[in-house]
């Protein structure tokens, strides 16, 4: 059943499964087209084993931490849980296992399930999901201590999140990294667990994926400019034992020319293409804010 929304102007639309409230779904919606692939997540959430769940869509509100708190503001359960509106679920337990993790390790603060690629895509998200990790990671079979867990399907302890002092609202770019590393250093541990995917599309032509590295480019040097103090990095490897999250800006500059090297020598034709538009990305962003910052201004987000 589905709740009215309680104001004329709400952005939350709350969707209803269960007389009780144990998890709460928050989906940020900004792209109209997408209403339909998040009819598809509530058909499966309606489906699931655990069936204590709200479902709050958040429509047009960005950016996307901004998002995520309003939805977290409306929301009643005790477990957040958060998913892209472009993200598809199969498994029925997938909720079911995600909140038995954080009842069994208290320690847990931050639970996602692996994000990998669809078995339909075209033959060129194939190729780019291949040479980004990130976007296809492996399924693990033990709860393992990692830098992947992100926001396409993530759960979190309601006061863990109140505690690290929710999602920022102020950045373009790097949610996912500057929440793991608050979290860390609240004392709790981010982790994949185990046999649980959501699967997520790379985009669908080079047009869609150049567009989608020149904003994370862009995105970055925003970060750079107006909060170098929480500009993180991410890791590749699906163990975070030997992963540094902060690096100089100096030793980035440095990497970067090495990375592309790398995929040049390796084949790696997509990986280089998206790395050389990150880069134009990120030199238009910081000529555009330093001059925002040279003349006392910083862009309304």
């Amino acid at each position: 059943m589905m709740a009215p929304m309680s104001a004329k102007n709400t952005p939350v639309e709350r969707i209803v499964l269960s007389e009780k409230t144990t998890v709460s779904v928050v989906i940020p919606h900004f792209y109209v087209n997408r209403r339909k692939n998040i009819d598809a997540i509530i058909d499966c959430l309606r489906r699931q084993t655990f069936r204590d769940i709200e479902v709050l869509i958040v429509h047009k509100v960005s950016p996307q931490g901004r998002a995520i708190n309003t939805g977290f503001a409306a929301s009643t359960g005790r477990v957040l849980m958060v998913m892209d509106d472009d993200a598809h679920m199969d498994q029925t337990d997938l909720v079911e296992k995600l909140l038995s993790v954080l009842d069994q390790f208290p320690e847990v603060g931050m639970a996602g399930a692996s994000i990998v690629s669809p078995a339909d895509i075209n033959p060129f998200q194939r190729k780019a999901a291949a040479q980004f990790p990130r976007f296809h990671m492996p399924v693990v079979e033990t709860l393992t201590d990692s830098d992947m867990p992100c926001h396409g399907c993530v759960v979190f302890p309601r006061e863990v999140f109140e505690k690290v002092g929710m999602e920022r609202e102020n950045i373009l770019r790097g949610l996912d990294p500057d929440l793991r590393v608050r979290i860390r250093q609240a004392g709790y541990r981010v982790v994949l667990v185990p046999r649980t995917r959501v699967y997520h599309p790379f985009p669908e032509n080079l047009k869609k994926f150049t567009r989608l590295f020149f904003r994370n480019g862009y995105g970055s040097a925003y970060i750079q400019t107006f909060h170098p103090e929480i500009n993180y990095d991410t890791d590749e490897a699906v163990d975070s034992k030997n992963f540094v999250p902060k690096r100089s800006f100096i030793y980035r500059i440095f990497r970067f020319p090495l990375r592309l090297i790398q995929s040049l020598a390796s084949f790696q034709t997509i990986r280089f293409w998206g790395y050389s538009v990150y880069a134009i990305g990120y030199g238009w962003g910081f000529l555009k804010f330093r001059l925002m910052k040279w003349t006392g201004r910083e862009p309304v987000l």
